[in-house]
């Protein structure tokens, strides 16, 4: 599972619409979503939702129950009546959920396919990619593993979602409550991810559910310009505009700088600054990143708990490696000493 992982890969299907020439990163998100320009939205544009400066980031308001982040229609009917937290663009706060029904609705507005669908005919069957769902990663429970630290996967046979959702009583007033309204937290969060509806639903933020060759190999055709085997996703300069830096204000709900790109986010080396590498990583340290200049990509996925806090972790340590490998990086020890190492292409003699 690659968890918000899955956000790079639902970015990518928009650069390919740009490359089309049917969206303008800076056009007005109402210009292909009418109904989504009232209550302070007119001015929130693409380049807003894609780099987290929309203001549409808290989700407990849009879920009455549990199982409604399942209805697609519903909470995308819900986010095109909400209010904005911030003037679009004075701020940016992770989307870590709605980012997937914002930027999956403009998707399936413009290209008149949804999520899985886009995914399937315009990336997954190009590249012939082994293993890559979004929404529809029901038809492969049989390779689905069992996740550690969650309940065992209910491949058949699974009752009815729980409707449980509330706020605890321990966060119902003062600061910490409007921490919990940053972000979903179900009472049943575990059972959530255990249970089938949840991999048959479209969820573009969270739920993707891909093998690490194909993370790696789709990343490596924006790593090489945006064309792999002979299929090209991309242009040179949509490459070069998705790994734009658009903010380093620290977020607002995760407090760290990640430096948000246009649906991407910073993919450093432990203290190692490596600016022209993008891409987007979730819970564990599932995800991938591409690095143009190197012409070089990654991809990882896993089954162990994604509420490991070390597990958080990996995904620098990994990245080092790469680059420990390739004689860039010198290892921690030598960082520490002497400074992040920013010139990651080796100088030819």
């Amino acid at each position: 599972m690659c968890y918000s992982g899955t956000k790079g890969i639902t970015s990518n299907a928009v650069h390919m619409l740009a490359r089309d020439g049917l969206i303008d990163y800076d056009a007005p998100v109402a210009e292909y979503w009418p109904e989504f320009g009232c209550n302070g939205k007119g001015q929130i544009t693409v380049r807003h939702l894609l780099s987290h400066q929309a203001g549409l980031h808290k989700v407990v308001h849009l879920v009455d129950q549990l199982p409604d982040i399942l209805d697609w229609d519903l909470i995308v009917s819900r986010l095109a009546k909400t209010e904005p937290d911030f003037h679009p663009g004075t701020a940016n706060a992770y989307q870590a959920v709605t980012f997937g029904w914002l930027v999956g609705e403009l998707i399936q507005r413009i290209s008149g396919l949804t999520v899985p669908e886009f995914l399937e005919r315009r990336i997954v069957g190009p590249l012939k990619l082994d293993g890559l769902y979004i929404g529809n990663a029901d038809t492969q429970m049989h390779r689905l593993p069992d996740f550690i630290g969650l309940p065992e996967l209910q491949r058949s046979g699974a009752g009815p979602l729980s409707p449980d959702y509330h706020i605890p009583f321990w966060v119902r007033s003062g600061p910490l409550r409007d921490l919990w309204r940053r972000g979903l937290s179900p009472k049943n969060a575990k059972a959530l991810f255990s249970h089938p509806a949840f991999w048959k639903a479209c969820l573009p933020a969270m739920n993707g559910v891909a093998t690490a060759r194909s993370l790696a190999k789709m990343y490596a055709a924006l790593s090489l310009g945006g064309e792999l085997d002979g299929v090209r996703l991309v242009s040179e300069e949509i490459v070069r505009k998705a790994a734009e830096v658009q903010t380093k204000r620290a977020d607002k709900v995760i407090f760290y700088p990640l430096h948000w790109k246009l649906g991407y986010h910073r993919t450093d080396a432990f203290l190692m600054d490596v600016p022209e590498a993008f891409g987007h990583f979730g819970l564990g340290g599932a995800g991938g990143w591409a690095n143009p200049a190197l012409k070089l990509s990654l991809g990882f996925v896993h089954n162990s708990s994604p509420f490991s806090i070390t597990g958080q972790t990996r995904t620098v340590m990994m990245t080092a490696a790469v680059y420990e490998s390739l004689g860039i990086y010198k290892g921690v020890c030598h960082t520490l000493r002497h400074g992040p190492i920013v010139d990651l292409v080796p100088k030819r003699s």
